[in-house]
């Protein structure tokens, strides 16, 4: 950072909560979602009087969490949330936990009572052990008990987020340490994140790659899948390059969406066992299976909790930043533990001179299987009954938002749907929380994508009941602009918990009957339409784009099973 001798350095004297504000502006925090509370308010004046930090006010700390994750997912790029005494850090937890299980960056803060009145607790209203309760969920957490160390803190605090698989990290504060004055040095203040967080640029021995080459250069039936931690790599050349050298099918896990063009004509689905057939039989039949930044999740267990039963001579190659998730659920042939664009393009370039043996008519076959698929799917839309057909929905949404755009796929049921008719042409495009599957996070999300990506049209696609934990956030949304356009798939209930409660003779608590979710937007200042008859769908979002305000269009619809619904359901079976 510098190489004055500390006493020489230049001093200033700022407030603990201006000290945090200057450290993040240094490392490049763009972003910062919180609700107005007490004993944060120094740090709330620090971020208004810091105009390189947007924020945004929401109406239930979970939304912050959830909208900070959305930028990482979105963007690659960290940003904050806050939580006050008590109850602000108890509700950021909610948020936070997806952050976990889909590896987003994300900081947290949180303030806490005075340490006088902690450890054990005196009584002191809204008193809580953040240290215990935050550990389980982020990658770290400190307690900060010496102000003037605050640069240190938020350094180990960054590092940790990003470096290896992402994840989110914690700060709590006490409230009288955010006020006062300090001497900080302004060198460490101003340390820019390069300064002490590495680079991801990392990447096996040689001989481990010349392995790995041969092993698919040698394969008859190769399958390439491309997992969130590609994306996180932020390139996919090397990967694209790679598949066209071995003429091999590929596929996306949930976290990977857009890391394989949708359109592409050896792609055989996406989001894992939601992308159908094909998927299942390349994951079967390989013999050869690379993995870039896969963890191979339930989202990929087709039989059922992981076991090599279909293939046991099927060989993997799996690349991973994180050395722990290399053969944690499935054994490995070669493990390269790395980042995910450096070694495969080091792995590309070892097998420049190989000339592949992918067998073309299994690949042929494939690719033929997920039209197959695709096509049932489509005459599931062609169906006209009722009340329109989810198919029809999520395949005329499709078609309106074609490659453009931004959409988040919220709800139990309806990511399926979303994920089958919603084209995915880029990485960080079509965004989904597989690791927690949190109901209501997309409207968060979306608001995140729409706060840093303020040119594009951005779609919430999500169920009844998951619009239902956080569609307060409208107003949210209203006051500081973020026009999403949240479309509603309607079925007037929990749909896959309903169907599983029939199949068991009962039906209890999945009713959401008789409520007007275009009627509450209004009410909320928001545009807010209902639809029951499938060709009113696209006047409508016409309507709610040129309104300019966050949208709602809640569209009424049957449930129907999806067809990949058994799989999922086998999917988290327990362990025979």
């Amino acid at each position: 950072m510098t190489d004055m001798p500390p006493s020489s350095r230049a001093k200033i004297q700022l407030s603990g909560a201006q000290a945090i504000v200057r450290v993040l502006r240094a490392a490049g925090i763009r972003e910062a979602y919180g609700l107005a509370s007490g004993k944060l308010a120094p740090l709330f004046k620090a971020l208004a009087a810091e105009p390189s930090i947007a924020y945004v006010g929401v109406r239930h700390e979970a939304a912050a969490s959830f909208m900070a994750t959305g930028v990482f997912a979105g963007s690659g790029r960290i940003a904050l949330c806050l939580g006050e005494t008590g109850p602000g850090g108890l509700n950021l937890l909610s948020g936070l936990g997806g952050a976990s299980a889909n590896h987003l960056a994300v900081l947290a803060i949180t303030s806490s009572n005075p340490g006088g009145l902690l450890a054990p607790n005196r009584g002191g209203f809204s008193s809580t052990d953040n240290h215990a309760l935050f550990a389980p969920l982020v990658k770290a957490t400190l307690t900060a008990r010496e102000i003037r160390r605050i640069p240190e803190l938020l350094r180990h605090l960054l590092r940790a987020a990003l470096t290896g698989a992402p994840g989110p990290v914690h700060l709590d504060i006490a409230g009288d340490l955010l006020a006062g004055a300090w001497d900080f040095d302004e060198a460490e203040l101003d340390a820019p994140l390069s300064s002490f967080v590495p680079s991801r640029a990392t990447f096996p021995a040689a001989d481990l790659i010349s392995h790995a080459g041969d092993m698919l250069g040698s394969a008859r039936r190769p399958l390439l899948i491309a997992g969130g931690g590609l994306v996180a790599s932020g390139e996919l050349e090397p990967f694209h390059a790679l598949a066209e050298h071995l003429g091999a099918p590929a596929m996306t896990t949930p976290m990977g969406l857009g890391a394989v063009r949708s359109d592409h004509p050896r792609f055989i689905g996406q989001g894992g066992l939601m992308a159908g057939p094909a998927a299942a039989r390349a994951m079967r039949e390989a013999d050869v299976i690379l993995a870039v930044g896969c963890r191979f999740s339930s989202w990929m267990w087709f039989d059922g909790p992981p076991a090599w039963t279909a293939n046991p001579a099927q060989r993997l190659i799996q690349i991973d930043i994180d050395p722990e998730a290399i053969g944690r659920n499935f054994p490995v042939a070669v493990g390269l533990a790395g980042d995910a664009r450096a070694t495969t393009a080091a792995l590309l370039e070892a097998m420049e001179a190989t000339e592949p043996c992918t067998a073309l008519d299994w690949t042929l076959g494939l690719t033929d299987d997920y039209h197959a698929h695709r096509a049932k799917l489509d005459q599931l839309a062609d169906r006209e009954d009722a009340l329109i057909h989810p198919a029809a929905l999520a395949r005329t949404l499709g078609e309106f938002i074609g490659g453009e755009g931004l959409a988040v796929f919220d709800g139990g049921h309806t990511s399926f749907w979303s994920n089958d008719f919603t084209p995915a042409l880029a990485p960080r495009t079509r965004l989904h929380e597989p690791g927690m599957s949190h109901l209501g996070f997309g409207l968060p999300w979306a608001m995140a994508l729409k706060h840093t990506h303020r040119d594009q049209n951005v779609f919430c696609i999500t169920g009844d009941g998951a619009f239902g934990f956080t569609l307060g956030e409208l107003d949210s949304a209203r006051r500081h602009g973020l026009n999403v356009i949240t479309v509603i798939h309607n079925n007037a209930s929990f749909g896959v918990i309903r169907i599983g409660q029939n199949k068991a003779g009962f039906e209890y608590g999945t009713g959401l009957e008789d409520t007007d979710y275009a009627a509450i937007a209004r009410g909320f200042g928001c545009f807010g339409e209902k639809v029951e008859v499938l060709h009113d769908l696209v006047p409508a979002l016409n309507r709610a784009l040129a309104s300019g305000l966050p949208a709602v269009i809640d569209v009424r619809v049957s449930f129907q099973p999806h067809p990949m619904l058994p799989v999922f359901g086998k999917s988290t079976a327990a362990p025979t």
